[in-house]
């Protein structure tokens, strides 16, 4: 892959991954319904930094079970709504990585909904897409075990943070595109994801990027 042909294929990754992401908008809604559960259960609202932490499991296994139940592009647009649309951008060329991402930056937009109600929507929509970009990207690089890896996404994650938000996701996404599809030919993914990949490793890298979120965000509002 030339440079040229490099930059074209990220970009029309990260067109058609913010395209089919969740809008904070929408991330609202979702966790409103969340928090509206757990009132109901625990008769108080969720205001304490360990009931956050209870949300944000029952999200991250949401997630995480999406991301398992796409096995497949061809039997993936019943469970996960924008594949259409991303096959449609990318001819399904790197269709696999679009969807794995979505995923987690959803699930991203919830778990930000979750710890950082304050922020403006854009702030959310930036701060979601590091740390799914992010989290993702270090693990697919990562040679190392589950607990290294946390770690030093975490690491990563602030890093990202303190830069210039818009070069920051742009700079991400090339990585992303270079680094899942490096795994993907080498076919040596360790806890890797993708539409075409299987369930089992989609499950583990989404629940651990979730993981390295909330370890971001329950440090931020402490």
């Amino acid at each position: 892959m030339n440079h040229a042909a490099g930059e074209l294929e990220e970009s029309r990754l990260q067109k058609a991954v913010e395209m089919i992401a969740i809008t904070p908008e929408a991330a609202t809604k979702l966790v409103g319904g969340y928090r509206a559960t757990f009132e109901a259960k625990f008769k108080r609202e969720p205001e304490s930094l360990e009931d956050k932490c209870r949300i944000a499991a029952k999200i991250i296994g949401r997630y995480s079970k999406l991301s398992a139940a796409a096995g497949a592009v061809t039997a993936a647009p019943s469970v996960i709504p924008g594949i259409g649309t991303a096959v449609a951008v990318l001819g399904g060329g790197v269709t696999d990585i679009a969807m794995a991402l979505k995923l987690q930056i959803d699930m991203c937009m919830c778990l930000v909904e979750v710890y950082e109600t304050e922020l403006s929507s854009e702030d959310k929509k930036h701060l979601a897409f590091v740390l799914a970009l992010a989290g993702s990207v270090e693990q697919m690089a990562s040679k190392g075990g589950k607990a290294a890896v946390l770690k030093i996404a975490e690491k990563l994650v602030y890093q990202y943070l303190r830069g210039p938000a818009l070069i920051t996701i742009k700079q991400l996404f090339k990585r992303a595109s270079i680094t899942f599809t490096q795994k993907a030919m080498a076919k040596a993914i360790p806890a890797g994801v993708g539409v075409a990949f299987s369930s089992s490793t989609n499950y583990v890298l989404t629940t651990v990027v979730g993981k390295v979120a909330v370890a971001v965000l329950a440090k931020e509002v402490k």
